[in-house]
């Protein structure tokens, strides 16, 4: 198993267990996941979006960011997209807006609620996609190789983590929670959600959007997207989770 920064039992057994409930075992060796035939949890919500926080520098410069990098800073064109989408969002119908606990994501909920909306913003701590503290300020060529980056982004070790960051296997158990706090309060409502990227994926894997967790995810395509002409940023950008 891959012990460099592994996370404790505990965090182990509790990823393990919420992952179970939505139907995906965790190999406890190789942190792989996969699904497995199961009855799944409902989700009692009428509609589920989520808004990546706005565009960064660190985006801009194909950087890594950690929780409190410096480069978590927007660019005019993060602000100016996560404004115009402010002022879509009364067609949507909201309920309510769920955000996560980093500033990032903090600004960016603060952006959208400038612009007067029909809903209120929830604090969610649980709410907290992958956090790179160790990797802020370098590129994809400067990590391809570290021994931790290839375990978590390349093989798909749900327990791997920088000395100070997070897992994959964290955010997805964290996104499970999150919908057992939908079913529990906003049953029936539509809600979106304020947060990054990982949250996002998290989310689709526990919904099974994709035949395999991992269909279609490269570390190199994430940090580049905005490269290809034919493929657009979705920073500051609503999309549809259920």
């Amino acid at each position: 198993m891959f012990d460099n920064y592994s996370i404790p039992s505990e965090e182990r057994d509790r990823i393990t267990g919420n992952l179970l409930k939505w139907g995906i075992v965790t190999d406890i060796e190789t942190g792989k996941i996969d699904y497995i035939d199961a009855e799944l949890p409902k989700m009692k919500c009428e509609a589920l979006y989520l808004i990546r926080h706005a565009e960064t520098v660190a985006v801009a410069k194909h950087e890594f960011m950690s929780d409190t990098s410096d480069n978590c800073t927007f660019t005019d064109n993060g602000i100016a997209l996560t404004q115009q989408q402010a002022k879509e969002l009364d067609g949507y119908n909201f309920d309510v807006a769920l955000f996560g606990p980093i500033e990032r994501v903090i600004n960016t909920m603060k952006l959208i609620m400038d612009t007067p909306q029909k809903f209120d913003a929830v604090y969610c701590k649980k709410l907290h996609g992958i956090n790179n503290t160790g990797w802020e300020y370098k590129s994809f060529f400067d990590i391809e190789h570290d021994p931790t980056f290839v375990a978590r982004e390349i093989d798909n070790n749900m327990f791997a983590r920088t000395q100070e960051g997070s897992s994959w296997g964290t955010v997805i158990a964290n996104c499970a929670d999150v919908f057992e706090l939908i079913n529990e309060k906003y049953a029936g409502k539509r809600i979106l959600l304020i947060s990054q990227g990982s949250v996002l994926r998290a989310m689709q894997i526990l919904l099974r959007t994709r035949e395999h967790p991992w269909d279609d995810y490269t570390v190199s395509g994430m940090y580049h997207i905005g490269d290809d002409s034919k493929k657009k940023k979705n920073y500051g950008i609503i999309s549809k989770v259920i």
